[in-house]
């Protein structure tokens, strides 16, 4: 299955821990902003009205006394007469002439300019005025220098969160990936074992021990189908080896073609029940015990003569020819191995075969030996140029052209060939399939392919 890191649960877990944090953050960002932001301008506000104050109190009227600002500062000094007419005392030069006295707040913000405005009753009953002002650069620099520092804590904060939990989730589904390894080499051959519980009183633990009882009820019924599948094995046994003996003796009573032709079909097909009740019965003790092996001196081109010519009506019928080449350098065919199981092997492969090939062509069977390796060969035409090899080993998995058969016999042979330190290759193409098996040879001799070979038709 393929993984995208975007579609993880620890991605997720960061993404959703991110916005959470950003929301909360930006809320509380604004509030704190605001209220630092209010704090520095009411204490600029109180410096200038200070200020201006200062200057204020040390300007006279009548005689005219004049405090002189600072560096940066600009101010206008007058007084309304009787008439209510502005009269201007001493004005610095600049923008501050552009200015309008604000009429109802003590505070202007215009053109550049912040500034106060104060007013103060003279000896004489004329109120002195004046406007202090000075550039709004610092005051404007300095909430953009705070803007920009709370955006990059922030922006530092946020980045923190997402890396602390992206690691923390990390942690936390480490529970989650652990049971999902454990539970991933769990397979059919392994359903005694179980996941590792540890008590921790939470959900984990909860869906470890929802795990291991489901991994129970499979391994329950996987041995109810296996006890199902030996006792049917077992019952069918008989009926079948009797149908069969009996099919025998009456194809050798009977002197008609149609009968006996009849009949022969009829045996194929019990020998073919008697192979599937085989096949289910060695998987039911495979399931339950794996694959015990009665190992004794078995001579292979025997066993392939035999089988060949049990099976010699089939290809008659079909007109198919068998051409058998045994090296002539082998010194012997005889191995250790399990004389039943890989009878069985031999049958499922020329089975296999005769299924699948076009009448009136020839099965060609080999046996050589390469390196330390007993080589044995069935090869044969198909119908399709090629076929899917790699599923074919598969158990009750068969190839598009096929229309019967359960697909166990492939997966029955390269298991039985493992058992005895072999392996099955199976190769497809230009119209041809071949099945090799591979079992280790008692002499050690490296031999080629003769030319000579016995046909048997």
């Amino acid at each position: 299955m393929k993984r995208y890191f975007y579609r993880g649960l620890r991605f997720r877990m960061t993404l959703l821990f991110s916005m959470v944090f950003i929301v909360i953050n930006l809320v509380f960002g604004r509030l704190i902003f605001q209220y630092f932001k209010g704090g520095y301008v009411e204490n600029y506000n109180k410096y200038l009205y200070t200020r201006a104050q200062t200057i204020l109190d040390k300007t006279e009227i009548n005689p005219d006394i004049i405090a002189l600002p600072d560096s940066g500062e600009s101010i206008r000094v007058f007084y309304h007469n009787n008439q209510r007419q502005p009269v201007l005392v001493f004005q610095s030069p600049g923008i501050i002439s552009r200015l309008r006295v604000p009429e109802h707040s003590v505070l202007i913000d215009s053109l550049g300019q912040y500034g106060v405005y104060l007013k103060k009753e003279n000896y004489d009953g004329r109120p002195v005025e004046l406007l202090l002002t000075v550039s709004d650069y610092a005051l404007k620099h300095k909430i953009n220098q705070f803007t920009l520092l709370m955006i990059a804590l922030t922006g530092i904060s946020l980045l923190a969160s997402a890396v602390s939990a992206y690691f923390a989730s990390g942690w936390l589904i480490r529970p989650i990936r652990s049971i999902a390894m454990q539970a991933s080499k769990i397979n059919t051959e392994r359903l005694g074992q179980r996941i590792q519980i540890k008590e921790t009183h939470d959900e984990l633990e909860q869906l470890a021990k929802t795990i291991n009882e489901m991994i129970g009820r499979i391994e329950d019924e996987q041995q109810t189908r296996n006890n199902f599948f030996a006792a049917a094995s077992h019952e069918l046994r008989t009926p079948l080896a009797n149908l069969s003996a009996q099919t025998e003796l009456e194809l050798g009573n009977r002197n008609s073609k149609t009968d006996q032709d009849l009949l022969g079909s009829q045996l194929t097909e019990i020998r073919r029940l008697q192979s599937i009740v085989e096949q289910f019965l060695l998987i039911s003790e495979f399931n339950q015990n794996g694959l015990l092996l009665r190992k004794s001196k078995v001579d292979i081109s025997d066993q392939l003569l035999t089988v060949f010519a049990r099976n010699n009506h089939q290809a008659q019928m079909r007109n198919i020819v068998y051409d058998m080449r045994f090296d002539e350098n082998i010194q012997s065919f005889e191995m250790m191995v399990d004389a039943e199981k890989m009878e069985m092997v031999w049958q499922n492969l020329l089975q296999n075969a005769l299924k699948y090939m076009p009448q009136g062509t020839t099965l060609l069977c080999s046996i050589v030996q390469v390196n330390d390796n007993l080589v044995v060969s069935f090869q044969n035409t198909i119908l399709q140029e090629q076929v899917n090899v790699s599923a074919l080993g598969t158990p009750f998995t068969k190839g598009r052209s096929i229309t019967s058969g359960s697909g166990l016999g492939l997966w029955l042979c390269n298991e039985i060939l493992g058992a005895h330190g072999g392996m099955l290759k199976l190769e497809s193409h230009a119209y041809s399939f071949s099945a090799t098996a591979y079992l280790k040879s008692p002499t050690g001799k490296t031999g080629e392919l003769s030319q000579d070979h016995l046909a048997v038709e």
